[in-house]
């Protein structure tokens, strides 16, 4: 038996894995304290929760339109007009089950086998992966020095005549960093410049602290509208993570060949999921607002207790709910520790604190912490990697 090469290039994902054994070991009565998660920690809003039951009572449960049903696609057009000022026709919208098939659909329709994507670092832990299953080539750029922002020299150069997609996800999954608008105008002359698309993961963006808010490459620059394909979904902002309901709009060549990959594949998401996501994105601005700020408070929190660890140093996210510190001061002087994965699995076994490791996401030296969980585990984590930093001496 032999297993196909695009396969067996694909590593399993750590964030999964860490959180499945993390949830074992609570399961076993263990005071595990988890700092890996990767969804709100919030109930799905009742209302939402009514309008799926509704759904399944109006006989909802059927096999639909593999791109989504018609009054959902109307939703997501009405969206994207009211809040980003964006036009879309009905072809050039698809729904799938949750944005991750939106990204791996995309890849599919844009990518050879030898075709580039460019991903800057760090980057979600699929990007690369998924790539890697088209025969694609994950091209990885390393942030600047200064930051989690968008190095536009090493942008400009990691482009050759291979390359078809720059990748953005901005409110980013690890760093919680926002794209400047000097950054996403950089993509924008380069990938006009150079006949690129840019795949723009945007499942966070509602989750932007500070009373900043979300712009779209597309808002800034109009051209890039037949150029840019925008991923999101419910999962994040409405507290939908098992529901697995995500969607894209974009040119309509990208899009249609992204309904075809999805036909024969998944065909549609859940139907009665669909009308409640309806309803989702029909929810008054204070059902996010109320969410935002909680994870505000936590946010400082966080940020303030891996700050006061020695050896540690963590910049504030300006989005999503995960803060990033560096440990590589810490680990700098703990010598046997070789990496980030080493340093969460002792985090683990010794303190039953589960963080996702910072290599995971092209990112040696950092853990992913998220602050989707009680003020209380919070606190009670950031003491127990506090006292393994102190201990290790």
């Amino acid at each position: 038996m032999q297993i196909s090469c695009r396969v067996q290039a694909v590593k399993p994902s750590p964030t999964l894995s860490l959180q499945a054994r993390a949830k074992a070991l609570k399961a076993a009565g263990e005071p595990v304290m988890s700092l890996a998660a990767g969804e709100p920690d919030f109930p799905t809003p009742e209302h939402i929760r009514a309008a799926a039951v509704r759904a399944m009572e109006a006989g909802h449960t059927g096999y639909a339109p593999s791109a989504g049903v018609p009054p959902l696609r109307e939703a997501l057009r009405n969206l994207y007009e009211r809040e980003l000022g964006l036009s879309y026709g009905d072809d050039q919208v698809v729904v799938s089950c949750g944005a991750k098939q939106c990204l791996f659909n995309a890849f599919q329709t844009l990518l050879d086998p030898g075709s580039e994507a460019i991903i800057p670092a760090p980057y979600w832990v699929s990007y690369p992966d998924q790539v890697l299953l088209c025969g694609g080539v994950p091209v990885i750029i390393q942030p600047p020095a200064d930051g989690f922002g968008l190095d536009h020299k090493a942008l400009a150069e990691a482009i050759t005549d291979r390359t078809r997609v720059i990748v953005l996800n901005s409110p980013c999954n690890p760093t919680g960093a926002v794209l400047s608008g000097s950054d996403l105008d950089a993509v924008a002359r380069l990938a006009r410049a150079h006949d690129l698309v840019v795949i723009s993961d945007d499942i966070y963006d509602k989750l932007i602290f500070d009373q900043k808010k979300f712009e779209s490459i597309v808002q800034r620059d109009p051209e890039m509208k037949d150029r840019t394909v925008l991923i999101n979904g419910v999962s994040k902002t409405y507290a939908m993570t098992g529901w697995r309901l995500g969607y894209a709009v974009g040119p309509r060549e990208i899009i249609a060949g992204m309904r075809k990959v999805q036909d024969q594949s998944t065909s549609n998401a859940v139907t009665f999921v669909q009308y409640a996501a309806i309803e989702a994105l029909a929810s008054p601005p204070e059902v996010v607002e109320k969410m935002v700020r909680v994870f505000d408070r936590r946010r400082r929190k966080i940020v303030e207790l891996m700050s006061a660890i020695e050896g540690v140093s963590c910049a504030l996210p300006g989005g999503t709910f995960y803060a990033f510190p560096s440990f590589a001061g810490f680990m700098n002087k703990a010598k046997d520790i070789p990496d980030t994965l080493n340093l969460s699995e002792l985090l683990l076994d010794k303190e039953r604190v589960a963080v996702i490791p910072g290599d995971a996401f092209g990112a040696p030296g950092y853990l992913r912490t998220s602050f989707a969980t009680s003020m209380d585990v919070i606190e009670e984590g950031a003491a127990r990697i506090r006292r393994f930093v102190e201990d290790y001496r």
